[in-house]
């Protein structure tokens, strides 16, 4: 944890940059960039508001507005008689950053990127899970799968169960960077969901693919485990394309 006396850069950080219409955007990249190379490290101080203005060249407006964004994404707290510090960026602010970066929109071309993405990341978290899930895991997604067919009426909780199904599966990877990577994709996911739930007898497909899964990481079989996952996705490619009315590629 840092201590109450922060530390302040002892090297002058930045050069003027080029005026164009996103100057904010601009340094908030080049803080991240600072901060991601060590230069700036966890308890440091930013400069003042003035003095990062003049280095920068912009004025203390956009300044203001990028320590904003730096804040919102937990890389920096602003704190009141310190000035403006350095925080270590952690997998929340990993994910959020990412998070930003998704946007699903109801078209058949985002959600074949969503699906293709999904795809080449969940198949191999469910070969992975296969060899690596401990006793705890299986009780886990037993929990979850079992918690996902008492709430096949109820769309919301539906959601919950099913995020939570894949988010677990990640878990069992034991590689903690499964999960940051799909964390960051569950705001997305949560909105394809809604829209593949307007297509009757999703909930109950997707359940019966759960289960596949399941078996097969509770079998220690990493080839079944994945082709159970790559069934399922491409019943979820599917149902998306119904729910966005396009057509499926063959």
């Amino acid at each position: 944890m840092p201590t109450s006396d922060a530390r302040e850069p002892a090297v002058r950080l930045v050069s003027a940059l080029p005026r164009v219409e996103t100057l904010a955007n601009q340094v908030v990249a080049e803080l991240e960039r600072l901060i991601l190379e060590s230069r700036l490290g966890e308890g440091d101080r930013l400069p003042s508001e003035r003095e990062l203005a003049a280095q920068f060249g912009v004025s203390r407006t956009v300044v203001r507005e990028a320590v904003r964004a730096l804040a919102a994404r937990r890389l920096v707290e602003v704190e009141g008689g310190r000035g403006t510090v350095v925080r270590a960026p952690t997998p929340a602010t990993a994910a959020e950053s990412m998070r930003v970066l998704l946007r699903v929109q109801s078209s058949s071309a985002d959600a074949d990127k969503v699906t293709e993405v999904r795809r080449v990341l969940e198949n191999e978290i469910a070969s992975l899970a296969a060899v690596r899930r401990t006793p705890n895991d299986l009780r886990a997604l037993d929990a979850i799968v079992q918690a996902a067919e008492a709430h096949l009426d109820d769309p919301d909780a539906f959601i919950t169960e099913d995020i939570a199904f894949h988010q677990a599966l990640a878990g069992a990877t034991h590689n903690e960077l499964f999960s940051i990577i799909l964390d960051s994709l569950a705001g997305v996911m949560q909105e394809v969901r809604m829209l593949a739930l307007g297509i009757p007898g999703t909930p109950r497909r997707s359940l019966t693919h759960h289960r596949a899964v399941l078996e097969a990481v509770r079998a220690g079989d990493p080839i079944r485990a994945r082709r159970a996952m790559d069934q399922h996705m491409d019943e979820a490619r599917q149902t998306l394309h119904e729910a966005v009315g396009g057509e499926v590629d063959p």
